[in-house]
């Protein structure tokens, strides 16, 4: 047991004005004395006695000691003083006096005690009552009236009881913890009650109102005493003594907590007090990285990132360049893992920037205020890449917390990028950096004076929308589109005489900076500022509700304006839009950094090439001018030097200590080009009125004022390396100490003392810190090196030694900085920053759309990578939906922002998840349990799904990867049925490519059905070919069945092999299903329920939705996923053939319904219909059938909507048709003969090309040797003939109508082609409608035309070959063995014959005619009368006798035009020879048809032959012949009654039997 005893001995407290610092000595007095004291001030309150005056007095007062049982049982004290403290604290109303003095007094009491231990329980009960009193005395109503001195020594008492480094160890953690949370309770009190005073005094002077009362006694100087207190622990805590690594740790968590709290507590209040948001922004910052650098542990990074969100929060908007370098030099390093012992560490770091980037509008901030100034860095690019980086896993197993954070930190810069798309907002194209600007603008001058460059006019430039509005093409050529019209502007701006204008604001700022103008500048700026003042009156003069004329831009658009995505203007506030155009100079100028650090001559002649420094003055321009210019641009290359960020330090120092101003000129003297002399204009003149212009320059961009010298000394070393030569350092020493003095006139009596005291300072920083020297310099020898030096007097010895300490302390930094330490300098020189208009923070909230497309550029690459990776790579459920969440995002940004790389990229990344897995499947195995049991297979192909339905548009070579997957689920038969009854449904009466049952049942069961048969890894035929081509070939080869049952019986043995293959199929998949667990059944239902709600036939369905290039590249894909045709035997296991089908399914589906953009895409469809049809044998048949049914199909559907665009490819597409094989053809002929119908039926009208008919018809050709086949052939060209017979077709037409006339007939010969003796009647009436027709046309087109219009347009041409083809095509018939047939064409061969005269066939065509047809038919038939050939010709002689007629009818018609021709003679030779010939075969057959037709035929033609004095004596042919002797030669053979008597005066019976001839042909 000790004893409790009462010292008089008080510690001294601070005085006012002063903080408290944890040397003061802290004494405690006892219990007993404590609660006298209490009474004491408790009298004060109810105006009672005062008790013990001395002690409250401070005086010596006696010694008290406690009862013993106090010391032993001082626990049942504490109710009752636990409600005297209670009584006390609350005692604020009517009667109470004194109530300052007594609150004040009893913290000095509390305060200024001497506490001796005896007993370690008891003293912490004492401390923690102490503690308490404290406590409620500052948060009492009373506490307000506490003053600054009263708040301190609280403060600091509290925290001194729970010191974790002066604490006793024999107290435990209660009573240290207790004590700092008291401590920080107290804090926020303070700062709480100080922060409301604060913001009553602006709302009252914003009000114009006076200043209110302060409520309480206390305010910003207790404010800024724990401030400072707070940040001193947290600097000084290392180096405490006795301090541990965990006291320290504890120390400054507990610093930067409270801090934390207090900021929270004031909030935007600390921005009133300018001296503690100086505090923050230098002290604090500073304070925390080197906590966080010399300690990284959890607790300090994550106080550390709390802190500075807090200051981000509520300080952002004055503190961005400090939030700029502590965010870049310090969160990101530790983020990215540099400097931190372990993977926590980083981990707390990340989730610091995740907070950050979590606030609203910071994002967008950060990237307006840092990416798009000039000099500062392009934080937002730096960030996205670190986070996109740590999110990256390496592999499987290295998925972490390290992963997520930075996922989430993606997800939340994401989405604030997302926010305009959902707002529909109009985006802002990302502009390129111009290669030139359209004029000089002033730059540097207004970044050094801390004010903005007046980009207004340039924004108009550079924001302009682009020549070509096509977005895609924008998107593509961005670049080039800006130059051309920063091209266009600058010509339009040369034409213009005078200089470019200058806006007046850069010369405000300019002059302000302490920057010359030029005469040129000078006189530009007026010109603008009187343009600008005329523009404004011209506008206010306007009338109201009138728009007078905007002001011009160089890009022909409104002022504001910029270019959309869209290629339209974009509008925005002018301080955002002029930010982007900074944006677009910051890449212009790093080019010219780039150059400058290789050489500076080239960077420097780089930066007047782009506008970006002043122009050479002219040639003719006066000296005084050219002295003039090269000060300005002197100056301006000063400003350059210190505003531009990435020069090289050495060379900038280098550059500045250059001894010889004339050294680049006399380079330049030699010829060295233009560069040269750029550069060496920039240096002559230099001494010409101010030494080292540029030097001067540069030092005048510091602000000295009110710095400690070797702040001021620190910070300018910084801003360089200083050069090795003794020379270049004193210029630049020189340039500094005049600076300064210039500056700070109150500390040095002249200039030349700041000069010697800044070069002594850098040699004792050399003394003090280089190892060779050994004997270092002192404060004396300090002092006496400098005795005399300031103006002849000695410098303040105070001054002095605060000097020698601080360079003894912390060395100049001569070189680059380590990467984390950031100098005490380096924030001070931010707060000057601060305090400037390009300090403040421009906020982004109303132009945040303008920047979205230039920040998701930035982020979309390696977000999305590194999304997918964690897809790819985790097993986490949560994390993967985050990570297809985020996906999903950045596809719905670049859809809006039209970007189409991004689609493309999460669909060729996130498909290699599925198709890998299916892939891994064994054959035998079940894919569909596979696929229901993996959670993240089916969230990706949802994700692919969503990505590919809604943002299609944006695909380009994806559709490949899309193929890969619907082909891959088909092949494991994971596609719903859903798919196939969207890709045979009815589009326009189509019920799709539906060539077998299974088509149009399930997809499923087709693919079972196929690998049931084995169709897929042999090379034997399928199933379906068997179907389809075997009954086909027994009818062919012969067959004993009635040729209607024969069909009949096909077509039903067909159905009925399809329906019970289809119905095996599907026994077998229930079978299979009924043996699968419950487990098993679950995730099949799953993944049927996840593939059905994907809907992934959609993309094909709507894809007349997608715009021109996805659409091209989904035909692309669709075709090349068919696999090479013809294919080997080996490459069936990877391109099985009904994968091919699909495709051509899936072709057929997107063809048709995007008919309006058919000539887009059919050149690639036609070269895959012309592979599959060219190698129809190596083929599989099923496939070559839905080729030719897709082909027939799109032609019948799209000429009626499209034949004047999409006629002639559709043409070349029929003309395929002539490439399948015959035998293909064939065993495909009921469904080619079906689908020409239709397609003949549908749109014969639209084929405009011969060679398409000839495709058609030759087609026809090959099919109709199908018995089943021929009906359907024979009624399409009956229809065609009736209805569609053209000049196009007619030369297609009718010899495709002979040939099915030919095959109607049955064989004699053999018996093996019984042909179609029903239809013989309906193909010759085709045939012979055919003569019809051309005579109607022909009469019809007279009507229409012209004599010479018929022969230019053809038909006179036309209508003679038709009428010989006609005449030949019905002569092959005339011999034909059927006597239906014979009969029915010498009938129309005489029609023909007859039709002549009205067609006006010309002498020429009959006597052709004649020779090549008639003439030869005749001696065939004549030859086969009377031999045994005539056995197969049934009623020869009848064919012979209407061929007889025919050929006297052409005589007794056209004897007139054929005998004014030379040949006729041979013609009518061969005539007598038919007869004669005849005639001796009817002898010798004693026939009687033509014993009298044969006299009959000779009669008329001699009679009207003499009548019209052809047939005379003496009458020869060419030949020299003798037509009168062989003409009754012959004729006393064919006619042996009639002679040259008989014809002897009968001129009446000529005309007669001409007339006679005349009627008969008619």
């Amino acid at each position: 047991m000790g004893l409790w005893v009462l010292s008089c001995t008080l510690a001294s407290s601070p005085g006012p004005g002063h903080s408290c610092s944890r040397s003061s000595l802290l004494g405690l007095k006892p219990l007993g004395v404590l609660r006298r004291r209490l009474w004491h001030s408790l009298a004060l309150l109810t105006g009672g006695p005062l008790v013990l005056g001395v002690e409250a007095q401070g005086a010596t007062a006696g010694m008290f000691y406690l009862q013993e049982e106090d010391r032993n049982e001082p626990s049942k004290y504490d109710d009752a003083f636990r409600d005297l403290r209670a009584e006390i604290f609350k005692h604020h109303g009517p009667g109470t006096r004194n109530v300052e003095a007594a609150i004040n007094q009893i913290v000095e009491d509390a305060t200024q005690c001497k506490f001796e231990s005896t007993n370690n329980s008891s003293d912490e009960i004492v401390l923690l009552n102490i503690v308490q009193v404290l406590g409620q005395a500052l948060e009492s109503p009373a506490g307000r009236y506490l003053t600054d001195e009263s708040i301190c020594k609280a403060v600091q008492a509290a925290f001194m009881l729970g010191d974790p480094v002066k604490k006793p160890k024999e107290y435990g953690d209660i009573m240290g913890y207790y004590s700092r949370q008291t401590c920080g309770a107290m804090i926020r009190t303070v700062f709480k009650n100080v922060a409301e005073q604060l913001q009553a005094a602006q709302e009252a002077e914003m009000e114009h109102q006076p200043v209110p009362e302060p409520t309480c006694r206390y305010g910003v100087r207790a404010a800024m005493n724990i401030l400072e207190f707070l940040i001193d622990l947290i600097h000084k805590g290392p180096s405490l003594q006795g301090a541990t690594k965990e006291t320290v740790e504890e120390m400054v968590v507990f610093s930067l907590d409270t801090i934390h709290s207090i900021i929270c507590v004031a909030g935007s209040a600390l921005v009133l007090a300018e001296p503690l948001a100086r505090l923050v922004q230098v002290e604090l910052l500073h304070a925390m990285c080197q906590a966080v650098v010399q300690n990284p542990s959890i607790a300090v990074i994550t106080g550390f990132c709390q802190t500075l969100l807090c200051v981000s929060t509520y300080l952002g908007h004055v503190s961005m360049a400090q939030l700029e370098t502590v965010i870049q030099r310090v969160l990101l390093r530790l983020a990215d893992g540099k400097g931190v012992p372990g993977l926590e560490q980083q981990e707390a770091a990340l989730e610091g920037l995740l907070d950050l980037v979590r606030q609203p509008n910071f994002v967008h901030d950060m990237f307006v205020n840092c990416d798009c100034r000039l000099e500062r860095a392009n934080l937002f690019e730096e960030v996205c890449s670190l986070i996109s980086k740590t999110a990256f896993p390496v592999s499987k197993t290295s998925v972490g917390p390290l992963n997520f954070i930075s996922l989430e930190a993606l997800l939340a810069v994401l989405g604030a990028l997302a926010q305009s798309a959902r707002n529909g907002q109009e985006l802002l194209a990302a502009p390129a950096a111009a290669s030139e600007l359209p004029f000089y603008v002033d730059l540097w001058g207004p970044l050094v004076a801390g004010q903005h460059p007046d980009f207004s006019l340039l924004a108009d430039v550079l924001l302009a929308p682009h020549p070509y509005t096509h977005h895609h093409h924008h998107l593509h050529h961005g670049h080039g589109h800006h130059g051309t019209q920063l091209g266009v502007s600058r010509q339009s701006s040369a034409a213009t005489p005078g200089p470019a204008l200058p806006p007046p604001e850069s010369a405000a700022a300019a002059a302000a900076g302490g920057g010359v103008l030029s005469a040129a500048e000078a006189a530009a700026a007026e010109a603008s500022a009187a343009l600008r003042s005329a523009g404004s009156e011209a506008s206010s003069s306007s009338p109201a509700g009138s728009q007078g004329p905007q002001r011009a831009t160089s890009s022909g658009l409104p002022p504001g304006s910029g270019a959309g995505v869209r290629g339209v203007p974009v509008t925005g506030p002018l301080q955002l839009r002029c930010a982007m155009a900074e944006r677009c100079l910051k890449a212009r100028i790093g080019l010219a950094v780039d150059h400058f650090n290789k050489d500076f001559k080239k960077g420097f002649a780089a930066m007047q090439t782009a506008r970006l420094l002043p122009e050479n003055p002219p040639a003719g321009d006066s000296e005084e001018a050219k002295v003039e210019a090269r000060k300005v641009l002197a100056t301006r290359l000063g400003q350059f030097l210190r505003t531009c960020p990435g020069l090289n330090k050495t060379t900038i120092g280098e550059l500045l200590g250059d001894p010889d101003p004339f050294y680049l000129q006399a380079s330049a003297g030699r010829g060295q080009g233009a560069e040269a002399t750029a550069a060496g204009l920039c240096f002559s003149g230099f001494q010409q009125g101010c030494p080292f212009p540029v030097l001067e320059s540069y030092t005048i961009g510091f602000d000295f004022a009110h710095l400690k010298f070797d702040s001021a000394l620190r910070m300018f070393l910084e801003s360089f390396r200083l050069p090795g030569e003794a020379q270049k350092i004193d210029r630049i020493i020189n340039a500094f100490g005049r600076h300064y003095y210039a500056s700070n006139e109150d500390v040095f009596r002249e200039g030349d003392a700041a000069y010697v005291l800044a070069y002594s300072v850098i040699m004792l920083n050399t003394d003090q810190h280089n190892n060779q020297v050994k004997n270092k310099m002192t404060l004396e020898s300090f002092k006496r090196n400098l005795r005399g030096v300031n103006a002849g007097t000695d410098f303040d010895g105070v001054f002095l030694e605060e000097i020698f300490t601080s360079i003894v302390k912390t060395p100049l930094r001569l070189s680059e900085p380590a990467s984390m330490d950031i100098s005490e300098q380096c924030f001070y020189q931010l707060a000057q920053i601060s305090g400037t208009q390009r300090g403040l923070v421009v906020p982004s909230e109303e132009g945040r759309h303008l920047f979205d497309t230039t920040m998701f550029r930035l982020i979309w690459g390696p977000a999305v990578h590194a999304m997918c990776a964690i897809v790819d790579n985790c097993s986490n459920e949560s994390l993967v939906s985050s990570a297809l969440e985020g996906l999903q995002m950045a596809c719905q940004i670049a859809a809006a922002h039209e970007l189409e790389d991004v689609a493309d990229s999460i669909i060729v990344n996130l498909s290699k998840i599925p198709l890998q897995h299916l892939a891994a499947v064994p054959t035998l195995s079940r894919a569909d349990v596979m696929f229901g049991r993996d959670y993240k297979i089916r969230a990706v192909t949802s994700t692919l799904a969503i990505v590919i339905n809604k943002h299609g548009d944006c695909l380009r070579g994806g559709w490949a990867n899309v193929l890969d997957l619907v082909l891959h689920l088909y092949r494991k038969m994971l596609l719903p049925d859903s798919f196939c009854k969207a890709l045979n449904g009815d589009v326009d009466g189509d019920g799709g490519l539906v060539v077998r049952e299974v088509d149009s049942v399930s997809l499923k069961v087709r693919r079972h059905l196929l690998l049931r048969q084995g169709s897929n890894s042999t090379g034997a035929s399928s199933i379906f070919k068997h179907i389809s081509s075997s009954f086909t070939q027994i009818l062919t080869l012969g067959s004993d069945l009635p040729q209607s049952e024969s069909s009949v019986g096909r077509a039903s043995r067909a159905d009925g092999t399809q329906s019970s293959a289809v119905a095996a199929a599907r026994a077998d998949m229930d079978k299979a299903d009924m043996q699968l667990s419950e487990v098993e059944r679950a995730a099949v239902a799953r993944a049927e329920e996840c593939l059905t709600a994907c809907c992934l036939e959609d993309a094909f369905t709507d894809s007349k939705f997608l715009k021109q290039e996805s659409l091209v590249q989904l035909v692309r894909a669709i075709c090349s996923s068919s696999g090479p045709i013809p294919r080997s035997n080996s490459s069936l296991g990877s391109y099985p053939w009904d994968v091919s089908e699909v495709c051509l399914e899936l072709l057929y589906t997107v063809l048709l319904r995007n008919r309006d953009r058919i000539t887009l895409l059919w050149p690639r469809a036609y070269e895959h219909f012309q592979t599959i049809l060219s190698h129809s044998r190596e083929c599989e048949p099923v496939l070559v059938q839905k080729a030719i049914m897709a082909m027939l199909r799109l032609c019948q559907r799209l000429l009626p909507y499209k034949a004047a665009d999409i006629s002639e490819p559709l043409m070349r597409g029929i003309q395929l048709l002539s490439l399948v094989d015959e035998q293909v053809a064939n065993d495909l002929a009921s469904t080619i003969a079906s689908e020409i119908q239709s397609l003949l039926q549908g749109a014969a009208a639209y084929l405009t090309s011969t060679q398409a008919w000839m495709s058609i018809c030759t087609l026809i050709k090959v099919i109709h040797l199908d018995p089943p086949s021929f009906p359907v052939c024979l009624d399409t060209i009956t229809w065609v003939c009736n209805e569609t017979l053209s000049m196009i077709n007619f030369t297609a037409v009718v010899p495709t109508a002979v040939d099915l006339l030919e095959r109607a007939v049955a064989d004699p010969r053999s018996g093996e082609w019984k042909g179609h003796p029903a239809h013989i009647g309906q193909a010759i009436r085709v045939v012979t409608s055919v003569e019809e027709w051309l005579e109607l046309w022909w009469i019809s087109s007279q009507a229409k035309h012209s004599p010479e219009a018929l022969e230019g347009l053809g038909f006179t041409a036309f209508k003679l070959d038709s009428w010989h083809l006609l005449l030949g095509w019905l002569c092959r018939l005339a011999k034909n063995h059927n006597v239906e047939v014979r009969s029915g064409t010498l009938q129309c061969l005489q029609r023909a014959v007859v039709s002549a005269e009205k067609l006006a066939i010309p002498a020429e065509g009959l006597t052709r005619a004649l020779q090549e047809l008639l003439l030869p038919l005749g001696q065939d038939l004549v030859k086969m009368l009377g031999s045994s050939a005539a056995r197969s010709m049934p009623q020869c002689d009848v064919t012979v006798r209407e061929l007889v007629r025919a050929l006297s009818k052409m005589v007794l018609l056209f004897h007139a035009q054929l005998s004014s021709l030379p040949t006729f003679g041979r013609v009518w030779r061969g005539i007598l020879d038919v007869m004669a010939v005849a005639a001796a075969a009817n002898n010798r057959m004693n026939g009687e048809v033509l014993a009298e037709a044969l006299p009959e035929a000779a009669k008329n033609m001699l009679l009207v032959m003499h009548s019209n004095k052809i047939l005379v004596e003496g009458w020869k042919d060419q030949d020299g012949t003798d037509l009168w002797d062989y003409t009754w030669r012959q004729i006393a053979k064919a006619a042996p009654g009639v002679t040259l008597q008989s014809l002897t005066g009968h001129g009446a019976a000529a005309r007669a039997a001409a007339a006679a001839g005349d009627n008969g042909g008619q």
